[in-house]
């Protein structure tokens, strides 16, 4: 599929702001199962911004606004060709002893433990004993994750923040798709599977899909033979070729689209807006 996606955050402020500094992931990632042709950022107030890949292979942008302003822009324009299957086969033969035969689970010690937003809680405990101990066909109890996720979570935006932990998610049974991907993070990282989280965007197409509103994100699992496989709980997906990749890392806080600091007014508004469509000679 080939898409073309706008995003625009608008940052609105009571009063101006001065010495405002950015970081944003929001460059569509380039790999096996994707690539980006075009990416295009357009900052208000008009500054220069510089380009840097982050540890985890990610395009990031940054950038600095001295003078004062009382609003911020940020546009991106970017045109994708994702080269997954539309129905990816569940990694079915994904087991025990070949994950723990690979030489590379070595270099994933940052998928293999807690990070900042996902921590091996309580309420983690009481959810793996309702899901039942991996064993050896771990492909399988992935997928069976997955499920359970979108079987017993409530979909609401309402639920939780961007601050929330796992365990907070866990308590409510509740929350938008950032608190289902660490949700499952944390259920693998706690079985010896190394997992991450990804953030991005997902094309609603005709279905019924869950996240398409803004961005989206999903777990990621190494499961040898087939590499790293995508995840999607909220919508009970395997990732396909409606999913466009931006970033990777340990959880949200390493992906955040926009963060930054500025000095001024405590609060201020913040408006996103997404329109993803896929070509019509790609349909």
């Amino acid at each position: 599929m080939e898409y073309t996606i706008e995003h625009t955050t608008t940052y609105h402020y009571p009063k101006k702001v001065a010495e405002s500094y950015t970081v944003v992931h929001l460059q569509p990632r380039s790999d096996q199962q994707q690539y980006c042709t075009r990416f295009v950022l357009d900052l208000a107030p008009r500054v220069n911004y510089h380009n840097y890949t982050d540890r985890y292979g990610n395009d990031v942008q940054h950038f600095a606004i001295l003078p004062s302003h009382a609003k911020l822009t940020i546009a991106t324009h970017s045109s994708v060709v994702t080269l997954a299957d539309r129905e990816p086969s569940a990694p079915a033969e994904a087991v025990r002893s070949d994950l723990l035969a690979d030489p590379r689970v070595e270099r994933q010690y940052d998928f293999l433990h807690e990070s900042a937003f996902v921590q091996f809680g309580h309420e983690l405990t009481r959810i793996r004993a309702e899901l039942g101990l991996p064993g050896e066909a771990i492909g399988a109890w992935c997928s069976h994750v997955m499920h359970y996720l979108h079987e017993t979570f409530t979909y609401d935006t309402t639920a939780t923040t961007v601050q929330t932990t796992v365990d907070e998610a866990l308590a409510k049974r509740a929350g938008v798709c950032q608190d289902y991907a660490h949700v499952m993070i944390a259920v693998l990282r706690s079985a010896g599977i190394p997992a991450r989280y990804v953030s991005g965007y997902i094309f609603r197409g005709r279905s019924q899909i869950l996240g398409a509103e803004a961005s989206h994100a999903w777990c990621e699992a190494y499961l040898p033979p087939y590499g790293w496989v995508g995840f999607d709980p909220t919508n009970d997906l395997l990732v396909n070729d409606y999913f466009v990749k931006i970033a990777l890392g340990r959880d949200y806080r390493d992906v955040s689209p926009v963060r930054g600091v500025y000095r001024g007014p405590t609060h201020s508004e913040m408006h996103v807006n997404v329109a993803m469509d896929a070509l019509a000679t790609a349909q």
